[in-house]
């Protein structure tokens, strides 16, 4: 048993449930763990697997940050994106999404454009030399999760699939319904 943690708004609502803490606590690990052996993988093995260089070969490489390499597999998974659906698709600020494409511009993954309908609007696109490299990365998480549910059978990882599904679509109805 995991002892509860009392949070300061914990008086506003309902308690929680031991279940439920130790589900929330385990989503946040493992996402910290994923993000923890990809940065190992890359600092050990692959130095240059965060970055792009020009497709001529005359600019440096350049890093990039971990939110910036979600932030490319997502347009990368969904196609053009705008500031606003990114910040939505990663569940962060439009500030922060908005520094983050900028990181991204400037690493040559992506670029910005301005909807000519309403200029306040910026439309994001992979840049077609930096898709391989998304690729990669986007299939490195894949492989990292199959590499992960191998000890499990069959019946388990289509458990894990269901429960993760499900969860998605309960949470992304609860921000659609707050919005």
């Amino acid at each position: 048993m995991v002892a509860r943690v009392p949070s300061p708004a914990a008086s506003a609502g309902p308690q929680l449930s031991d279940e439920t803490l130790e589900t929330s606590r385990l989503l946040v690990e493992l996402l910290h763990a994923a993000y923890a052996i990809r940065r190992a993988n890359i600092d050990s093995s692959k130095p240059d697997a965060d970055r792009i260089g020009d497709a001529a070969g005359g600019t440096p490489l350049v890093p990039i940050s971990e939110h910036a390499v979600r932030a490319a597999i997502h347009v990368y998974q969904y196609g053009d994106r705008t500031v606003g659906q990114i910040a939505g698709g990663l569940g962060i600020s439009y500030g922060w999404a908005s520094r983050v494409v900028e990181e991204l511009e400037a690493a040559r993954y992506v670029s910005r454009t301005r909807d000519p309908d309403d200029r306040r609007v910026v439309h994001v696109r992979l840049d077609p030399a930096a898709r391989e490299r998304v690729e990669a990365a986007y299939h490195w998480h894949g492989e990292a999760v199959e590499a992960a549910l191998a000890p499990l059978s069959r019946a388990e990882q289509a458990a894990v699939r269901g429960f993760l599904r499900r969860l998605t679509e309960q949470l992304n109805s609860r921000r659609a319904d707050r919005s």
